[in-house]
């Protein structure tokens, strides 16, 4: 998107249109007769919601707006969340986290192949003294640049492969 934050509106509107593309696709089924898949949708979205709500439980709140946000930022990347966290004081700075994310993901987006499909699974897990990102991205990755230098309270470790991304940041 070229952006690294969203207006209050922008972030409304990508919402509400990815809300309605949801229940089209559940009238469609309810239409066809294929009310288990119909279901399934339902649960499926209101899954997703639930881990999104899980997120606030981080104590990032940069870093949850960032992770919220993402595919609308970064829509060659749609994403999948889960969440395990519990609560506790985080030493990371949130901004500074949120920020080196953004500047990975903006180099990232750059470098994918635009004729290849990528996805993207963030699982973010938390105890009351430690916590973790690990975000695996799916699709051909034969450009893909190692991460920058890390500064602050948190660390990095990455594996790059021909058809996936594992990228992990932790701090406590």
């Amino acid at each position: 998107m070229g952006n690294d934050k969203l207006t209050l509106v922008q972030a409304l509107k990508f919402a509400r249109h990815d809300f309605l593309n949801d229940l089209q696709l559940i009238l469609l089924y309810m239409d066809l007769g294929k009310l288990p898949e119909a279901k399934q949708k339902i649960l499926d979205t209101t899954n997703a919601m639930r881990q999104t709500a899980m997120l606030e439980r981080l104590g990032l709140p940069a870093v949850e707006a960032w992770i919220v946000t993402f595919d609308w930022m970064y829509s060659v990347f749609p994403k999948t969340i889960t969440a395990t966290i519990t609560p506790g004081i985080r030493e990371a700075d949130d901004a500074a986290v949120a920020a080196y994310l953004g500047q990975v993901f903006r180099t990232a987006e750059k470098l994918v192949d635009p004729t290849s499909e990528y996805e993207t699974q963030i699982d973010v897990n938390a105890s009351s003294s430690s916590w973790s990102i690990t975000i695996i991205v799916n699709g051909k990755m034969d450009n893909m640049l190692a991460s920058p230098e890390t500064t602050g309270h948190f660390n990095v470790e990455e594996t790059i492969s021909q058809h996936q991304w594992t990228f992990t940041i932790r701090g406590q």
